[in-house]
């Protein structure tokens, strides 16, 4: 299962390097902004117009805003803590070593099947295996 972890955490530096080229962390993140019909757009937080609403519906443009650069830093920041705690489980000095193998394991198994459902998003990628699907 160290494949499935080397490829979600492939995918999260490539989420997280597209995030920073497109502004990386901002204070108030892209907004979508109505202005009526056919003039609505998305700023960011410097009030920087990313995109007209031209050839996108206030739908797509709302999705944009949504989808803010900052808010992908964000995800990817959580499914990193979620991979190091696979990779350093929870352990008590207070408990026997065989008690904290048995957590850890079951942490693990846990984990496993939280990165399977994590993965899912890239299933479209050509180093996606089927055998990961839920």
């Amino acid at each position: 299962m160290d494949d499935l972890m080397r490829f979600l955490g492939d995918r999260l530096d490539e989420d997280e390097s597209v995030a920073r080229a497109a502004g990386g962390r901002s204070a108030d993140g892209l907004r979508w902004l109505d202005h009526g019909s056919g003039s609505g757009l998305v700023s960011d937080d410097t009030g920087m117009v990313v995109t007209h609403n031209t050839g996108v519906s206030d739908q797509h443009a709302a999705h944009i805003a949504h989808q803010d650069p900052a808010r992908t830093l964000r995800e990817v920041e959580a499914k990193r803590g979620l991979l190091k705690r696979y990779e350093e489980p929870e352990a008590s000095a207070a408990l026997p070593d065989s008690f904290n193998k048995l957590t850890a394991g079951v942490e693990r198994a846990v984990l496993l099947e939280v990165f399977r459902h994590l993965t899912l998003p890239y299933a479209d990628h050509p180093d996606y295996r089927e055998e990961w699907r839920p």
